[in-house]
């Protein structure tokens, strides 16, 4: 006998409510969450922020429960936060859901996007601001996040003034054997970085994620 399908991401997020918490997300959080995941499924009929032919289950197993994952692992002690490709801000937006004591600058090129972004700013969580182009000299942030994103060693590159200030890097990948070919591209560019990956595990899916920390010795 198969389960009914979901009639609404609220219906479904309350079936997961239990896997968010136990992953460290606020309680008082869920419904701000539901109201995010509610206009982000409403505007990719339009601006197709994820695949339009994913399900409400897939959004929540695939994206949000996946940048969920190292929620525990995250530093609170950070001030400021950049997220690089913040597309339909995940995972920027649910971090600034989760953290409103941080100030979180997304980063995302396509205009379209950064409008829907600004819709999140206005009803979704003030605490972040939304932005073009990364600038070649990233200052005033304390950590960088990015999920999906460029290789390792392209994220170094477009965060130079970060990374020489000890910055933390934050990123969420995949296969630990794309990750280690990627880092051995950025430790030929930086000789002094080292990296820690950890594994994730999905309560809900049988897939490969990684949370990869970036450090320097200069």
């Amino acid at each position: 006998m198969t389960c009914p399908m979901p009639s609404s991401i609220a219906e479904y997020l309350q079936k997961r409510s239990d896997i968010l918490l136990k992953l460290g997300f606020r309680q008082n959080g869920i419904s701000v969450l539901n109201m995010y995941l509610e206009l982000l499924w409403k505007a990719n009929e339009e601006l197709n922020l994820i695949s339009r032919k994913m399900t409400l289950e897939e959004l929540i197993d695939n994206h949000v429960i996946d940048c969920l994952l190292p929620l525990k692992k995250f530093p609170t002690d950070v001030k400021t936060v950049a997220d690089f490709g913040s597309g339909g801000g995940l995972p920027g937006v649910i971090y600034a859901i989760q953290f409103p004591q941080i100030k979180f600058r997304l980063f995302e090129k396509s205009a379209k996007k950064q409008e829907f972004l600004e819709k999140c700013k206005k009803t979704i969580a003030s605490n972040i601001s939304v932005e073009g182009e990364i600038p070649s000299y990233l200052v005033d942030i304390d950590m960088i996040t990015a999920r999906g994103f460029k290789p390792i060693d392209v994220i170094l590159e477009m965060s130079r003034g970060a990374y020489q200030k000890n910055v933390k890097y934050f990123l969420l990948k995949a296969r630990r054997e794309k990750i280690e070919e990627e880092m051995l591209l950025a430790k030929k560019k930086f000789k002094t970085i080292t990296a820690a990956f950890e594994r994730l595990q999905s309560p809900v899916l049988d897939v490969e994620r990684h949370l990869v920390k970036i450090n320097f010795s200069e």
